[in-house]
């Protein structure tokens, strides 16, 4: 797990996450602002993006983001019925390094052992609840994807 210790700062740089690592954590703490359970962490490299959401102040970093040697950014997000805040930032340093021979990239069958148990061809991973982790598997049917101007405006 990496850890972002913000201490009195609202802005950290962390070390320790290497390029094709996947199923890395991040823990977030800061002396000074609580970061309430559901936060958002919302990560962005290059043209990437990704929303994640904290519990006990701890979430994942992108698996699709550590393919790349580029720093990643975090923002973390609280959101209130009148009102949203970034409170705190990480810039998230990526250690570039060779891609293993064995590497699954996520276009291949077994990068399955990533995923949830079950599925099947056809399903598509969808949120249950707004507890974060909180996924099922449901009929991808009649689902449409979200065009990128409906997931900037979900995730402003």
């Amino acid at each position: 797990m990496i850890e972002a210790v913000f201490g009195t700062s609202k802005s950290v740089t962390v070390y320790g996450v290497t390029q094709w690592d996947y199923g890395q954590e991040i823990h977030a703490e800061s002396a000074e602002i609580e970061i309430p359970d559901g936060t958002e962490a919302q990560f962005y490299q290059g043209n990437l993006s990704h929303l994640e959401y904290m519990q006990a102040g701890t979430c994942r970093i992108p698996d699709q983001m550590l393919q790349h040697g580029c720093d990643i950014t975090m923002y973390i997000y609280v959101r209130a019925p009148a009102s949203a805040e970034t409170i705190l930032s990480a810039k998230i340093r990526v250690e570039k390094r060779p891609r293993p021979e064995n590497y699954v990239l996520p276009a291949y069958e077994e990068y399955k052992r990533l995923m949830p148990d079950g599925g099947q061809e056809g399903q598509v991973l969808a949120k249950r609840s707004d507890a974060p982790y909180d996924t099922e598997w449901r009929d991808g049917a009649g689902i449409e994807a979200l065009t990128e101007e409906e997931v900037d405006e979900i995730c402003q």
